[in-house]
C-alpha cells in the first residue's frame, strides 16, 4: 500500500491549524477567564478594584462600549420613551373626555 492510505491523524502534515478567534474581553477578564461585559471599564474590573487595568486588544476595542456612552444612550432612550408615554396619556385623556361628551344614555 502507498502513502495515501495513511490516516490524516497520524501525519502532522495533514493537520490544519485551528482558526484563532479574536479576543473581545478585556485582557484581565480574558486572563482570569471570567465573563466581561465589554464596557470600558468593565464591571468585573471595577468590582476587583482595578478599573485602570481594564484594557482591550485591537479587535476587542471595536466591540467595547464606553460606560459614559452607554449611560448617555440609555438616558436619551428613557427621555424619548417618557415623552411618548406622556403623548399617549394626553391622547387617551382627550379621547375619554370627548367620549363622555357624546355618550348617549338609553334606558
Amino acid at each position: 500500500m502507498a502513502d495515501d492510505t495513511e490516516s490524516p491523524t497520524s501525519s502532522g502534515a495533514h493537520r490544519t491549524e485551528k482558526k484563532r478567534r479574536p479576543i473581545y474581553a478585556c485582557l484581565p477578564c480574558h486572563k482570569r477567564r471570567v465573563k466581561c461585559d465589554h464596557l470600558k471599564p468593565c464591571t468585573p474590573c471595577c468590582l476587583r478594584g482595578t478599573p485602570s487595568q481594564c484594557e482591550f486588544t485591537e479587535e476587542g476595542s471595536n466591540a467595547h462600549m464606553l460606560q459614559s456612552d452607554l449611560i448617555k444612550s440609555l438616558t436619551e432612550e428613557c427621555a424619548y420613551l417618557e415623552s411618548q408615554l406622556a403623548e399617549l396619556e394626553s391622547l387617551e385623556q382627550h379621547s375619554s373626555e370627548t367620549a363622555c361628551k357624546y355618550r348617549v344614555y338609553t334606558r
